[in-house]
């Protein structure tokens, strides 16, 4: 996938979406993982994704979107998920994009501010 494509599925204004395209449009490094493996059921990814999203808010990391997306998965149900990701270095960010299987769609993105690994080292 090009940079202009993915930033053209991340077309919601919500606050993640908008964080995530102004990232990359800052040329932050992306990655789609392929299908090869198969994609992956949402419900499988929700409950995963409930677990971080406790974990995030009791060490009281700042996140963008996180509750919005698990309540995307868990609605998806059975639908197969494609996952991304871009990483923003300044200041350090990682976005976790969930798109749908054939990649055409952003279905929900989580902003996962990353200055709490730099104060953990």
């Amino acid at each position: 996938m090009k940079r202009e494509e993915l930033i053209s599925l991340l077309a919601d204004e919500s606050p993640a979406d908008t964080a995530c395209r102004e990232a990359l449009e800052r040329g932050a490094p992306f990655r789609i993982w392929d299908d090869s493996g198969g994609s992956i059921p949402a419900s499988n990814l929700a409950s995963t994704y409930r677990a971080r999203e406790a974990i995030t808010r009791d060490r009281g990391i700042p996140t963008l979107g996180f509750a919005a997306a698990v309540e995307t998965l868990y609605a998806l149900g059975e639908q197969p998920v494609r996952l991304g990701g871009v990483t923003q270095v300044d200041p350090p960010y990682y976005f976790q994009l969930f798109l749908t299987a054939d990649a055409t769609s952003v279905l929900a993105c989580i902003g996962v501010d990353q200055q709490h690994q730099q104060r953990r080292s």
